[in-house]
């Protein structure tokens, strides 16, 4: 009888601790949120949230314009893509048709690439003809400005009361592709 009280006092002791733990792990998530610490591009940056305001970042564009906070349209699409992702290059044909169909033009969509220059050249190619297009290091202006270190990542951007704000940070693009 002893041994089947101890056994039990032991499993409750457990339980206990395993809750605490469970308690504790909540919290850290919460404090974290869903995309980890806020800290450095590359280390668990938390991407800009509906309602929160745009930084204003500076970058030049593959054909050479200057890409700004202030040289955006109401209503851009902003994507962030990295040739290295496999969802990235699953994702490219679906921007592309996007961006395509987009009324206004290129200046509409403004495509992030990110990585080393030789290995962006097929998503330059591909993008420049519906896009904007800036290529930048992991890191870069944009990408730390916008707080965006995993790809594919998709922001929509209108201006509100005389300031820009993200309305989405997860943007279907094969739904909003669809006829308008």
């Amino acid at each position: 009888m002893a041994a089947l009280t101890s056994a039990v006092v032991l499993v409750g002791i457990l339980c206990v601790l395993d809750l605490l733990l469970t308690i504790g792990v909540i919290k850290k998530l919460r404090e974290y949120g869903p995309a980890g610490p806020t800290g450095a591009p590359g280390k668990g940056v938390t991407p800009l949230r509906p309602g929160e305001d745009l930084p204003d970042f500076t970058a030049v564009a593959v054909d050479g314009a200057l890409v700004s906070l202030s040289s955006l349209p109401d209503g851009v699409l902003i994507a962030f893509l990295s040739p290295n992702c496999a969802p990235c290059r699953t994702k490219l044909p679906e921007l592309v048709a996007y961006a395509a169909a987009e009324p206004g033009g290129r200046d509409r969509t403004l495509a992030v690439v990110v990585g080393e220059p030789e290995e962006c050249e097929r998503f330059v190619r591909e993008l420049s003809p519906v896009a904007r297009v800036v290529v930048e290091p992991k890191g870069g202006p944009v990408c730390a400005a916008l707080r965006v270190d995993a790809f594919p990542a998709t922001l929509r951007v209108h201006a509100d009361r005389n300031r820009t704000v993200v309305t989405d940070h997860m943007v279907d693009l094969a739904r909003e592709a669809s006829p308008r």
